[in-house]
């Protein structure tokens, strides 16, 4: 009995402990099927996110892995000159260019690619500067201009170098070399401060840029728009396909006023010589000429020069890269001579009848020091009146003038004539030259103005500078009997996408210097014409074999001071101490149709040197082929 009740009590333990495992058992089959779901749930949901919501995102991302936008760079719009020869040229060269994003190690592509092309250290340089500056999607230049030689050498073994492409360019090409270079100006590569200003898009893909002259102040019509196209690519960033394409569109073409053939003739008769020279054409006010001695090529600039050959430039004393003809400050000398006169009219100072007498020296009238300020004809002049004065260019005449005038005239009346400001022409950089007052020799030099300066400031010497283009606007103003107008080169636009030429230049306003009295000028300008047309005239020679009549005034500027105001004679002068010469002309002097003026540093008298050129200078321009 007690042993049944014994196995009873041990079989119903067992069924319970079986009861309790199966329970069990469930309970964990119930969490895993429900973790499965769960988990299949959450898989499914991941997958519908990724393929379905955001599938936008990751194909674009996908895409861009093989994918990517090319520049497109216009081609930059030709500079003409007056008579449609181009001044510029764009010449299809071959370089190599690197895409960053696909560079993993810059020094050894370096290596890898000096194995198959040389590269100077020069080189290397310049393509690490740029490459750290560089933009990842945007391509930078190894080796330009290379030859078509190293362009199948390279071709073969490209596939050496991912990342690494042979990509075709226009080169900017200057055919007159130096005859242009301080007009036209040049392009070269855009550096790093240049990317610090320039508009992105309207840059994109482009490497140069307009520096100088016509190049730069036109930068935005000659540039043109760039392109893009969106190309696919392979692993090794070869363009497997083109995808897309928006076109570029290629730059204005610009003509411009200027004569070659004058210019080069200009050039030819003063190549002997360090100077300038301006010619305006006296109806409409365009630039005919613009010449700057020495000159430079700027072909050297197009694709970066050499460290060597700047600095051969810039230490050149002679100083081509200085533009003479805009920039140069010189003391006019005798040529300011006319506007002293208008001046002396103008203020009622002086009028046709006023005669002076001139002993060869001007004495400052109550002055205590009793200083002399000689004339340059020393045994003097005699008694002049204000014809004689301006055709003989009697010193003593000017210094009574100025005098009486005051330095707060001379400078008011000056600036109608844009002395000591910019003429606006349309170029950068222009000088302006000095026309001084009390106000500015003290804030200069913090010393007050003295009377003497006033009476060398009469005669266009002491502070007052001008530069070329300012003589000949303020010969050209005269001619034109006062009618302003602002010196211009641009002429005319050829718009590609317009397929038209479009006319741009300004037209000036109908106006008069506010200084001008029909009579008064009439007397200027016939003492002008008699400077070279009468017995008395310090240019008469210049009238011998002259078919037409001509207007002018010489200037014979002083470099260097002499001890006790004693002169030394020119032929016992150093080079570098001869005066500089100076000329101002318009012809025809009944009905003008030019303005020159014509400036040699060093070069002696401006009768015996500087009007001499000009006469040539006028007779190609109205007659035709000269014999040089």
């Amino acid at each position: 009995m007690k042993r049944w009740q014994g196995d009873s009590i041990h079989r119903r333990v067992h069924e319970a402990q079986e009861q309790r495992l199966r329970v069990s058992y469930i309970r964990r089959l119930f969490l895993l099927g429900f973790l499965t779901c769960v988990g299949a749930f959450l898989l499914l949901w991941r997958m519908f996110f990724l393929q379905v919501r955001r599938y936008d995102y990751y194909r674009t991302r996908a895409q861009s892995n093989r994918v990517r936008i090319k520049a497109l760079v216009p081609e930059r719009g030709i500079i003409y000159d007056a008579k449609g020869r181009a001044l510029t040229e764009n010449i299809l060269r071959y370089q190599v260019v690197v895409n960053p994003s696909l560079i993993k190690n810059v020094t050894q592509m370096l290596e890898e690619f000096s194995a198959i092309l040389p590269l100077s250290d020069e080189e290397k340089e310049g393509f690490v500067k740029r490459y750290q500056q560089s933009r990842r999607y945007e391509q930078v230049v190894l080796k330009h201009s290379i030859s078509e030689q190293d362009y199948y050498r390279l071709a073969v073994r490209l596939y050496q170098l991912p990342g690494v492409e042979i990509d075709r360019y226009l080169e900017r090409y200057y055919p007159y070399g130096t005859l242009l270079a301080h007009v036209v100006g040049y392009t070269n590569r855009i550096n790093s401060e240049d990317l610090k200003s320039l508009d992105e898009a309207a840059y994109r893909g482009l490497n140069f840029i307009g520096r100088g002259g016509i190049e730069r102040q036109y930068e935005d019509r000659l540039r043109g728009s760039p392109g893009f196209q969106q190309v696919e690519t392979d692993a090794n960033g070869n363009i497997v396909r083109l995808l897309s394409e928006q076109g570029a569109y290629r730059g204005q073409d610009i003509y411009l006023s200027i004569d070659v053939d004058l210019q080069r003739y200009i050039t030819e008769i003063m190549q002997d010589y360090r100077g300038s020279c301006v010619v305006l054409n006296v109806e409409d006010g365009s630039v005919l000429a613009l010449v700057s001695l020495p000159s430079y090529d700027a072909n050297l600039f197009t694709n970066g020069i050499s460290k060597r050959q700047y600095q051969r430039l810039v230490e050149n004393p002679q100083g081509p890269l200085f533009h003479r003809a805009l920039k140069g400050r010189y003391a006019p000398g005798s040529v300011i001579k006319p506007v002293m006169s208008l001046a002396g009219y103008y203020y009622g100072v002086f009028d046709e009848q006023t005669h002076v007498f001139c002993s060869g020296h001007y004495t400052i009238p109550e002055s205590s020091s009793k200083r002399r300020f000689h004339c340059w004809k020393r045994s003097g002049h005699g008694s002049l009146d204000a014809n004689h004065a301006l055709a003989e260019s009697c010193d003593v005449y000017y210094y009574s003038l100025g005098y009486q005038l005051g330095i707060s005239r001379i400078a008011q009346y000056a600036a109608h004539f844009s002395l000591g400001k910019q003429t606006g022409i349309d170029l950068p950089d222009e000088g302006s030259g000095i026309v001084p007052t009390k106000d500015w020799k003290l804030t200069q030099y913090e010393v007050p103005w003295y009377i003497g300066d006033t009476i060398n400031i009469s005669i266009g010497q002491g502070f007052l500078t001008t530069t070329p283009l300012q003589l000949a606007y303020m010969t050209a103003l005269i001619a034109r009997d006062g009618k302003v107008f602002t010196p211009r080169l641009l002429k005319q636009v050829y718009d590609p996408i317009e397929g038209q030429f479009l006319s741009v230049r300004e037209k000036d306003e109908v106006a008069i210097v506010p200084v001008y009295q029909d009579r008064h000028w009439r007397l200027v300008k016939k003492a002008m014409e008699n400077v070279i047309h009468s017995s008395y005239g310090t240019g008469n020679k210049m009238a011998l074999g002259l078919k037409y009549r001509m207007a002018g005034k010489s200037g014979t500027v002083q470099v260097v001071s002499f001890k006790n105001n004693e002169r030394i004679e020119s032929k016992n002068l150093a080079a570098e101490h001869q005066d500089n010469a100076m000329f101002i002309a318009y012809a025809p002097a009944d009905a003008p149709k030019i303005a020159i003026s014509v400036v040699v540093e060093r070069g002696g008298g401006g009768s015996s040197t500087a009007g001499p050129l000009a006469r040539l200078i006028a007779d190609f321009y109205l007659q035709g082929a000269v014999d040089v």
